[in-house]
């Protein structure tokens, strides 16, 4: 997988959400890429066949009920 590029790191952050400070979107870069990279190296077999799991939420209460 190729590393991704500043203004992909810069759209990603946009979408979630996040502002960077434009001095520190090389250094989030190296460690986003880094993660990706370590993440690509995980495959622990059999996981393809494995259902997900429904996520569950515990009901809230409503605000002045």
């Amino acid at each position: 997988m190729a590393d991704l590029t500043e203004s992909e790191i810069l759209a990603l952050a946009k979408a979630a959400g996040i502002t960077i400070p434009p001095h520190l979107v090389v250094e989030v870069g190296y460690s986003l890429n880094g993660w990706l990279e370590a993440l690509a190296e995980l495959d622990p077999p059999g996981w393809e066949q494995v259902e997900p799991l429904p996520l569950v939420m515990p009901p809230t209460s409503e605000p002045g009920s």
